[in-house]
């Protein structure tokens, strides 16, 4: 099964498995030039979840720096796809962030407020 990835030279998302446990790695920074393949691949990276089965995704921003409005709310939207998913098919996201990063804190937060029972944060 192929997962999804995306790169330029500014950002990238490499989805990769190790020992079963799937990662999503978020690189650089997402600004208005990554909401457009995000927005693609986000969706892409649902379905490949539930035909997996998968219980848990890890999404690693430890090596992102930036993510403005419109990317974020594409997370809100994945997080929505997940909840209207049926219960016996749904996923917990873990993020892992970068605690040196104010943004993160503050964004991750609001996440895991928006669907505590979907979004885990380590710091």
């Amino acid at each position: 099964m192929t997962l999804p990835q995306y790169r330029d030279r500014d950002f990238s998302l490499e989805v990769v498995e190790d020992g079963g446990t799937l990662t999503s790695k978020f690189v650089g920074n997402a600004d208005m030039a990554a909401t457009g393949p995000l927005s693609e691949l986000l969706p892409q990276l649902h379905d490949k979840l539930i035909e997996r089965g998968a219980r848990e995704l890890a999404v690693d921003f430890q090596q992102l720096e930036f993510m403005n409005s419109a990317c974020l709310k594409l997370f809100v939207n994945w997080i929505v796809q997940i909840q209207e998913t049926p219960a016996d098919q749904q996923y917990k996201l873990m993020f892992r962030s970068n605690p040196e990063l104010r943004w993160q804190r503050r964004s991750l937060q609001a996440l895991a407020c928006f669907a505590s029972d979907l979004v885990l944060v380590d710091p």
